[in-house]
């Protein structure tokens, strides 16, 4: 069924229906500005300028052909022409909740349906919003989603958005979307019907550009490249496709690169776009959320240039640094949260063995990592002395593998006597053990010196106390942690001061909002409510790595203050300078070198200094007032790519009792601080 589905798609953009009908225009929300909108003898033409002044215009057609791009192009010369979007969709049925992680849809009795859109233009709306434009196609089906497409366009750039702005009435619909366009470049056809289609990109083996021919075959070929894009030549020049880099990747604990983009070539037409797979061969792969009514945004990036499809590529690259946290003076960064089973690699790698993932995370920027063992590996539940043996293990391996620009601090996930699942760091080597068959709580041993053995949560805390531990509650509310730290708000230890907050990270998906990490946000923003002085760390939680995971779209990272990374005999000084949460988190394209909060009289100003690579979307000063959570927006559809700027924002409510800022892009990605108090 899955193979006539696709078949039909492709016959469908081949022959196309005689059917077609003019679709009403609508220009009445365009306003003047820098993009322009004026209508056609068939449709409508927006232009704009790009990042060298130069104007660009986009031709849609209203004749009621689902090809709604005639062209794209600059100075008269089309970059593509007779496009447009290609969109498939997987739903299955959430079990659990929303924020259920253990919910793999393919398992369920139900089973999943697999669906590719019918397009139908029925009318074509353009809006301006601030600078930029949307032009919105009505009449998009994706199976049981229903809705439109949306292209936008942004002044001082060539990045182009395609959405299918889509929802569902049913009820608990775990999806996930491949996306793409179709178009119909005449030079590369060739006699007999056949095709010549180079396409270009990152290889993900070795990082170089490598530069392929498309199969001649019907079917959407998978590429598995580094970096998520392709570029194809064309005519007179090339054009990119690509996925917001942390929106389109759900959570997941294995981050292999399972091929998620395409390509085809086929009788007249190419299509370029990104997949995702029906499952990675476990059940920890949650897909996304669509609560019924939502308006699921699922994106596509273009990029078109003039230029040929290698200086695209880098021009993507520069998006994400290169997938890369940039140094920023006066901060290093800090990424918590791996399962590496790292002691005992080590320990039967030898001295000259390398951690596959040391490379990956230095040359990404990371400056400091909080791994945890114990988890799933070595002897968690021993009482000892064979967990303090590799205890001091863990110690000596962390050491001997860290250098002076990249640490690796030791740290535990426990799932013992706190409640779900919780961080543990100690400022210096702690020998402890989760289970105690008999003997103190504490004692000095003769090989490992002093030692603990818990056996209640009194223990654990005193444990804590007593060694000025660093505590947090990894991924609340999901996963092992369900249900937490919602059940312990009124013990001894998650009200102590050693239990510093909770962790963030993209997870669950919902693409109907405009940030990641909803989840997460809600926990932190119902503790403050609480009256409870928490931080939330970006947290990570990935298994075993190399270089050929797809990692950054991922990650996030913790910017802390500190000007120099000490030795790994001084790690402390990092632990306490995360601790203290008056840094940012951000999934990097996203930077906060200052923020400065400045209460006054009921009202609250913050002056910040970004820096961003998308366009920005929004920021939002988020405040409680006790009872309430409450988002204060700032609208930075204005904003151009690659920008820098110190803004000043004011907050008027004399209820408010604590505040953050978080900052968002057009593709999802943010940056964010913690909560400041009145």
């Amino acid at each position: 069924m899955l193979r006539l589905t696709v078949s039909l798609l492709f016959v469908s953009l081949l022959c196309g229906s005689s059917s077609f009908a003019a679709i009403p225009v609508d220009l009445t929300g365009v306003a003047q500005g820098p993009v322009a909108v004026r209508r056609s003898a068939d449709g409508l033409v927006v232009s704009w300028p790009d990042e060298k002044n130069r104007t660009w215009s986009i031709e849609f057609r209203a004749d009621g052909k689902p090809q709604v791009i005639r062209s794209i192009s600059v100075a008269g010369r089309a970059m593509i022409e007779n496009a447009q979007p290609v969109y498939f969709a997987d739903t299955g049925i959430r079990r659990g909740g929303w924020d259920q992680f253990f919910d793999f849809p393919p398992s369920h009795p139900n089973g999943i349906r697999r669906f590719q859109q019918e397009f139908a233009p029925a009318s074509v709306r353009a809006q301006t919003i601030a600078d930029r434009v949307s032009v919105t196609f009505e009449g998009l089906r994706l199976g049981i989603f229903s809705g439109s497409v949306v292209y936008t366009v942004f002044p001082g750039s060539r990045l182009i958005k395609q959405e299918a702005v889509l929802s569902t009435k049913e009820d608990n619909v775990a999806y996930f979307y491949d996306a793409g366009i179709d178009y119909q470049p005449q030079e590369d056809r060739r006699p007999g019907n056949n095709m010549q289609t180079d396409v270009s990109c990152f290889d993900n083996d070795t990082g170089a550009m490598r530069t392929f021919r498309v199969p001649l075959v019907s079917e959407r070929n998978p590429e598995t490249v580094k970096y998520r894009m392709l570029a194809a030549k064309t005519a007179n020049g090339s054009v990119a496709v690509f996925p917001p880099p942390h929106q389109y990747f759900f959570a997941r604990d294995f981050t292999t690169n399972m091929g998620y983009t395409w390509a085809r070539s086929w009788r007249g037409h190419v299509g370029l776009g990104i997949r995702q797979l029906p499952d990675d061969n476990s059940p920890y792969y949650p897909w996304m959320n669509a609560p019924p009514g939502t308006a699921q945004r699922m994106s596509l990036f273009l990029l078109v240039s003039d230029s040929a499809p290698a200086e695209t590529l880098n021009e993507v690259l520069a998006y994400t640094h290169h997938d890369r946290f940039v140094p920023l003076a006066g901060y290093k960064t800090v990424a918590p949260h791996w399962h590496f089973a790292f002691t005992e690699q080590a320990v039967a790698g030898g001295p000259r063995w390398t951690p596959p993932w040391e490379p990956v995370l230095r040359d990404m920027g990371v400056n400091a990592a909080l791994i945890m063992d114990f988890h799933g590996d070595l002897h968690e539940q021993d009482p000892g002395p064979l967990r303090f043996r590799e205890m001091r293990e863990y110690y000596d391996e962390t050491r001997a593998h860290s250098t002076p620009d990249f640490l690796i601090i030791p740290a535990e996930e426990a799932d013992a006597y706190f409640g779900g699942h919780w961080a543990l760091a100690f400022p210096k080597p702690v020998i402890w053990a989760m289970k105690r068959d008999s003997g103190e709580w504490t004692e000095v041993d003769p090989k490992y010196g002093r030692v603990y053995r818990i056996n209640n949560p009194q223990d654990l805390l005193k444990m804590v106390r007593q060694e000025n531990a660093f505590v947090y509650e990894t991924h609340p509310r999901t996963k092992g942690s369900t249900g937490f730290p919602d059940q312990i708000l009124d013990t001894p230890w998650f009200e102590d001061s050693h239990y510093l907050g909770t962790g963030w990270k993209q997870m669950p998906s919902d693409l109907s909002s405009p940030r990641l990490g909803e989840r997460a946000f809600k926990v932190a923003d119902d503790l403050a409510n609480k009256g409870f002085h928490k931080k939330m760390f970006g947290e990570v939680d990935v298994f075993q790595l190399d270089h050929t995971h797809e990692l950054y779209a991922h990650m996030n990272v913790n910017y802390v203050h500190m000007d120099k990374l000490p030795a790994w005999t001084d790690y402390s000084e990092v632990l306490n300078a995360l601790a203290k949460g008056d840094g940012f988190v951000t999934t990097g394209e996203i930077l906060l070198p200052s923020v400065e909060w400045k209460p006054e009289r009921g009202k609250l100003k913050v002056a910040a200094d970004v820096r961003w690579t998308y366009p920005l979307a929004m920021a939002e000063i988020v405040w409680g007032d006790g009872k309430e959570t409450h988002h204060d927006t700032i609208d930075l559809a204005r904003s151009r790519q690659f920008g820098s700027e110190k803004f000043t924002w004011a907050m008027d409510n004399p209820a408010w009792k604590w505040a953050r800022l978080a900052v968002w892009d057009v593709a999802g990605d943010g940056a964010f601080t913690n909560a400041v108090w009145r």
